[in-house]
């Protein structure tokens, strides 16, 4: 199972600028209390939701104030997605529901960014535990992630 290392270890890696923030266990695995903990809005927090379509993978990255249109992205890439279970999570990302970051998985997934995240200039996002979060310009996430920008969310 990959955790917080593993994710520091890719940032230093891949060079990519983003501030691992320690919390008290279990605080960052809510989009609730992730923004409670770093006081923050809601929405200021990326979730990182692992979709599973009859072909394809795709993690969906949205500010927490959201919430994943299945329909929306199903129509979008043209394959019905329903969420991941969570050993379908661990199996995917290499990480546990809670603690799934943007970037530096297991294996190779597509990611969509919801344009939700736009709105700001920097996010917290998962960083590997579920008390860890990574603080990271949203530009600089789009980067890193190579992600599509596209309105999946309701």
């Amino acid at each position: 199972m990959l955790g917080t290392k593993d994710i520091e270890e890719y940032l230093r890696k891949n060079k990519i600028k983003g501030e691992i923030v320690y919390l008290k266990p279990g605080e960052a695995k809510t989009s609730i209390s992730a923004a409670r903990a770093m006081k923050c809005s809601l929405g200021q927090i990326a979730k990182n939701i692992l979709l599973i379509g009859e072909k394809n993978r795709v993690l969906v990255i949205t500010s927490g104030d959201k919430r994943v249109d299945l329909m929306k992205i199903s129509r979008i890439l043209g394959e019905k997605f329903r969420l991941a279970t969570p050993s379908e999570v661990v199996e995917e990302t290499g990480y546990s529901v809670g603690g799934v970051p943007p970037f530096g998985h297991k294996k190779e997934i597509r990611i969509i960014i919801d344009n939700s995240i736009k709105r700001f200039s920097f996010v917290y996002t998962s960083g590997g535990s579920e008390d860890t979060l990574m603080k990271i310009d949203v530009d600089e996430l789009i980067r890193a992630c190579n992600g599509e920008l596209l309105d999946v969310s309701e």
